[in-house]
């Protein structure tokens, strides 16, 4: 069964881009996804949000910190991971989150203004 997950959003904060010792790049994003719906007894219309980490990885994951910023509304596809690690306490922490096989601009809302194109290397 395969793992994969889409979800659109916009970023809570600007990619934060880092290298590994061997110089990977990764990208990590925090994603707010919005939901809205009307009530089917009262009509009245509610709406929540969910947040999602995201992580890019190499070329994507530069590409990612040089395209976008806070509030970019993207679409996300990817494979939801789980880790685990021991906290300073003892406790035993988990996390999921996605981790990007593409990431694209929306243009459900807005059109993308003037882009330079990225020239491949």
């Amino acid at each position: 069964m395969a793992n994969s997950t889409i979800l659109t959003g916009n970023l809570t904060g600007d990619p934060e881009l880092r290298h590994l010792r061997d110089g990977t790049a990764t990208t990590t994003f925090s994603l707010a996804v919005d939901r809205r719906w009307q009530d089917r007894e009262t009509g009245a219309w509610a709406e929540a949000t969910s947040y999602f980490d995201v992580a890019c990885w190499r070329d994507l994951a530069e590409h990612v910190a040089l395209s976008l910023s806070k509030g970019s509304r993207v679409v996300v596809t990817g494979r939801l991971e789980q880790r685990s690690w021991t906290g300073e306490d003892g406790r035993i922490r988990v996390r999921a989150e996605v981790v990007a096989d593409e990431v694209g601009v929306s243009l459900r809302f807005a059109p993308v203004g003037a882009m330079t194109p990225l020239v491949a290397s």
